[in-house]
């Protein structure tokens, strides 16, 4: 791993045709850095790297992650990140509004249904019904219920079972 750099930041070469990939290339071809050791440094990949130099910002991962690659590169060559920031800033343009997310429906979270509480609710209160009625049910419901009784004798209601005298 390369040792953080504690010189101070050198200032941005200027010029019409300056790109911010071309400044960090030649800060970092300056301090005799390979790709390879600023990614080590960073841990942005060294495609990455090879990317931001040829300024091909919209292959990158998106704006979040180009400007914070943006401002670790700054670092690891010595330059001071807001100003390359600034270069970037001022040669992409202003920011468009990202309309539609590359994610739909990642942020966008739906309400949940209450339909299902609902049911287990009502479900839930029938059953206690239920077995509410079937614990304190009076004891004139149990003699309802139940087959009445002969009053005659076990055998008298029965004229097929019974013996001829």
């Amino acid at each position: 791993m390369v040792a953080p750099d504690t010189r101070p930041a050198e200032p941005l070469p200027t010029g019409e045709a300056a790109s911010v990939g071309a400044l960090l290339r030649q800060l970092r071809e300056s301090r005799g850095l390979t790709q390879e050791a600023v990614s080590l440094e960073t841990r942005i990949p060294v495609a990455s790297i090879r990317k931001i130099e040829d300024n091909r910002f919209a292959e990158l991962p998106g704006e979040v992650f180009v400007r914070g690659f943006l401002r670790a590169y700054a670092r690891a060559v010595g330059a001071d990140p807001p100003r390359v920031l600034a270069v970037y800033d001022d040669l992409r343009g202003p920011a468009e509004p990202q309309k539609t997310s590359r994610w739909p429906g990642l942020f966008h979270i739906q309400r949940p249904r209450r339909v299902g509480v609902v049911l287990a609710l009502l479900a839930f209160l029938v059953i206690l019904g239920l077995l509410f009625a079937f614990v304190y049910r009076s004891p004139d419901e149990e003699t309802k219920s139940s087959p009445p009784e002969n009053p005659a004798g076990d055998d008298a209601g029965l004229a097929g079972d019974a013996a001829p005298p």
